[in-house]
């Protein structure tokens, strides 16, 4: 089974202009980067509404042109402490990502994404678990909280008694780069043990943070997406280097494929993103056991699939 452990819904009404500018700059560099163009931000907002896919019938045709059985699906929670809620405000976004995974069962599964300095966080996590059978939280932190802040203490206690994970945006990126650094989530699944925790993007520019940090601490977990897809796109045999040395250190227990779609897919597709993982183009070995674990059997048993 593969299964890709980081998708975002492309629904309209999700985003605030705002987010979707600051995004842009970014995400218009690293496609020049790795394309040789020169698009500008616009051009890449432009490039954005065509994407647009609010019954999820493109994402599942490309799953099923990239073998992929099962996606994680996720919104982000940039609303509470950056841009003010969207035209769909956070609380409905998690609801329809929990109709969808009601409505595709074999194919999604939800999980609810929250700021945990919202005055009602803990009225949405119950909600989102017990009402609506979403299976964890998706947490951004660069939205300017710290995750071992106490302020999360009291949803990391309820995902202990869940027994559901979280994924937590990690490295730099679009905000507050530093609240997303590995040290600060490592901190939190060290002091909550009993939670399994994601450092999405493996900590992107911090992740031999990352890694070391999963290495150590037992409930703690990497996903690939981003910081995987930029290093293939951009240099294909380092790529392979440090996903082997990731799982080394980790264990393959530990590393989980993503793809964080639909951003990076603008750089490779589902696709092929799939083939560089499954059948890697290299003369560094890779055993099948590890690439299964990596590609969907790990994140069977982190999501509880």
């Amino acid at each position: 089974m593969i299964i890709d452990t980081h998708v975002h819904l492309t629904v309209p009404g999700f985003t605030k202009g705002k987010f979707l500018i600051s995004n842009a700059r970014l995400a218009s560099h690293l496609y020049n980067r790795i394309h040789k163009t020169n698009i500008t931000p616009d051009d890449y907002i432009a490039m954005l509404k065509g994407r647009a896919d609010p019954d999820c019938s493109k994402l599942l045709a490309a799953m099923d042109q990239a073998g992929i059985d099962k996606s994680i699906i996720f919104g982000v929670d940039w609303a509470y402490g950056r841009t003010g809620e969207p035209r769909i405000n956070n609380r409905e976004q998690n609801r329809i990502h929990a109709e969808m995974a009601r409505k595709y069962p074999d194919r999604f599964v939800a999980l609810a994404a929250l700021d945990p300095r919202r005055p009602d966080v803990i009225e949405q996590a119950n909600q989102a678990i017990e009402e609506w059978g979403m299976k964890g939280f998706k947490l951004h932190p660069s939205a300017g909280f710290y995750p071992n802040d106490p302020v999360c203490f009291p949803l990391y206690e309820k995902c202990a008694q869940w027994g559901v994970p979280i994924v937590f945006h990690s490295g730099g990126g679009e905000g507050n780069w530093v609240c997303g650094q590995p040290m600060y989530i490592a901190t939190a699944a060290e002091n909550f043990h009993d939670v399994k925790m994601v450092m999405a993007h493996a900590g992107w520019e911090s992740w031999r943070q990352a890694m070391y940090a999963a290495a150590m601490l037992p409930n703690l977990y990497l996903d690939i997406s981003v910081w995987g897809q930029w290093e293939y796109c951009m240099r294909p045999s380092r790529f392979y280097g440090r996903l082997r040395e990731m799982i080394d250190e980790t264990t393959p227990e530990k590393v989980l494929f993503a793809s964080d779609a639909p951003l990076p897919v603008s750089w490779i597709s589902m696709e092929e993103w799939v083939k560089a993982v499954k059948e890697p183009q290299t003369d560094i070995s890779f055993t099948k056991e590890e690439l299964e674990l990596v590609l969907g059997k790990a994140a069977m048993r982190v999501f509880d699939i």
